[in-house]
């Protein structure tokens, strides 16, 4: 009888144990299923419709869906817009995008915003994606296309034969500074500070 006693003690002790288990187990499910079905923020946009300028001096404009929002260069209008060129195999565009990030920042509550966009990816390089898990911007990035770079083309009246390349637009939409290569902080609030108000 004690043998009997002793069984049933340790079987509800067994069930008891058990039942935690799979209620544990559960938990741990729910919370898998939660992290899976939430959604992922982007950290960047692709460039869905190109129009070209009318001519040299003209900025191009182009679209863009910004997390559900269509955005476009004509929504900047009235801002002094820095506009990078780049891409994640260049590394003199890696080696300027700190000061890049502290301008935006100092600026953020100015008449000004900022632009960098992915041009020339070579088939092989880093992703865009995985650039941005490690180097996160705190600038609007998109991935442009040859369509783009054939309306800055335009835009500046030469062909984009080098990145970086940084381009700033006035308010009123017109290309009013160019420049081919790396810049320092002091380099680009030289540009900036010409057309901020």
């Amino acid at each position: 009888m004690n043998y009997l006693k002793i069984f049933s003690v340790v079987l509800i002790l067994g069930l008891l144990i058990g039942c935690g288990d799979k209620k544990e187990d559960s938990q741990t499910k729910n919370e898998t299923k939660k992290t899976e079905t939430t959604p992922t923020v982007k950290q960047y946009f692709t460039v869905t419709s190109v129009e070209s300028p009318s001519g040299k001096g003209e900025s191009p404009n182009f679209t863009w869906d910004e997390n559900g929002k269509k955005m476009s260069m004509k929504d900047l209008k009235g801002k002094i817009v820095l506009i990078n060129l780049w891409a994640t195999w260049c590394g003199p565009c890696k080696k300027e995008i700190p000061d890049l990030i502290t301008i935006n920042n100092e600026l953020k509550d100015k008449n000004f915003a900022m632009l960098g966009i992915q041009i020339f990816q070579r088939s092989g390089q880093q992703s865009l994606d995985d650039f941005l898990k490690t180097t996160p911007l705190s600038y609007t990035v998109l991935d442009g296309n040859q369509e783009l770079v054939n309306a800055f083309n335009t835009a500046l009246g030469k062909q984009i034969e080098g990145i970086p390349t940084t381009i700033i637009v006035n308010g009123e939409g017109k290309v009013v500074e160019d420049v081919i290569g790396t810049r320092d902080k002091a380099g680009f609030m030289a540009l900036i500070n010409k057309h901020l108000k």
